[in-house]
């Protein structure tokens, strides 16, 4: 996804990174540029450079804003599985949800090919928050520190803040790796 920073434009961001085991489905929080802005240009490329102008444009689209007098998050979420589909999904702040289907399979699929990688897509986009292992750990995690005292309340403090960190990152192999660390650091049974 190309995006400005710091007034400079053109800077790649990217969502799924090179060798990311497939299917997979991962989100990236974005902010519009200023207050009153009514759109948002999606463009979509292939690639590793920093620079967008040295990757692939594979798809652009333009995403409405309603006008709020304040600046926005925007979620986007680039959901790829082996057939070569790719979901872009962009969440907007009112919930509303804008979705692309963009098909780059070396071969042709059939509708119901596609309907059923999309299927298995759909079930991989679960933010990791909400998921029952990570809210039942979350819980005990925040126990544990309410029962603790000194030094040991401040530890447990630092591994809610990774926590919730590797929650905020969207990125479940994150998630899994804080959670499975912390669980053999505090002897938390996580199932």
């Amino acid at each position: 996804v190309e995006v400005n920073r710091q007034g400079v434009s053109g800077i790649f961001s990217p969502i799924i990174e090179r060798n990311t085991t497939v299917p997979v489905s991962r989100v990236e929080t974005y902010s519009t540029m200023h207050p009153e802005q009514d759109s948002i240009t999606v463009n979509v490329y292939q690639g590793e450079n920093h620079k967008v102008k040295n990757n692939i444009l594979v798809e652009s689209f333009d995403v409405p804003l309603k006008k709020t007098g304040a600046y926005q998050s925007i979620d986007i979420r680039f959901s790829y599985d082996i057939n070569g589909l790719l979901e872009v999904d962009v969440l907007l702040e009112d919930g509303s949800v804008k979705s692309r289907v963009i098909n780059h399979s070396p071969v042709t699929l059939s509708a119901q090919q596609i309907e059923e990688s999309r299927t298995r897509l759909s079930a991989l986009k679960i933010y990791p928050r909400d998921m029952l292992i990570n809210r039942t750990f979350k819980a005990k995690l925040e126990e544990l520190w309410a029962r603790a005292l000194g030094d040991e309340r401040e530890e447990i403090g630092r591994v809610i803040t990774d926590f919730d960190a590797a929650l905020q990152s969207n990125d479940m192999a994150r998630v899994d790796k804080v959670r499975r660390r912390a669980s053999v650091y505090l002897a938390i049974e996580t199932s």
